[in-house]
């Protein structure tokens, strides 16, 4: 009886540890946001819930239709970043650094426009809240 009383136990706690590691997958968010000229920015209104301790933040951009580019930020729901800025690019990664989104919080893709683009446009990105 003892041991089918661990072995059911060793189950159990598989199955929990196992669906606790699902929990805590980083995701990304697809968004998009109109990004104002002259060094403006914007926020998504999409989210993307932190859920690791990672200290960074992933962006890539999927469409960035001014020259001159952009850089972008995590953003907590007050709008105050709370990562590094960092450059947006065209289907590349790059991560931010200084996370400071704390776990199980929703960070928005906050876009900057260089403050010489004289062109307001549409950005379309995907984004995590953790290290991808």
């Amino acid at each position: 009886m003892k041991f089918k009383s661990k072995a059911l136990m060793t189950i159990f706690t598989s199955i929990l540890l196992s669906g606790s590691s699902v929990a805590l997958a980083a995701t990304w968010t697809i968004g998009s946001v109109s990004v104002p000229a002259w060094g403006g920015s914007a926020r998504t209104s999409e989210s993307n819930t932190k859920a690791t301790t990672s200290n960074y933040a992933s962006f890539n951009g999927d469409v960035q239709p001014n020259s001159f580019g952009y850089t972008v930020t995590l953003a907590d729901s007050n709008n105050a970043s709370r990562t590094s800025q960092v450059g947006l690019y065209l289907n590349k990664t790059s991560r931010a650094s200084d996370n400071t989104l704390t776990v199980n919080h929703y960070g928005y893709g906050k876009v900057f426009s260089k403050g010489y683009e004289p062109n307001s446009s549409r950005v379309k990105l995907h984004f995590s809240a953790d290290k991808k």
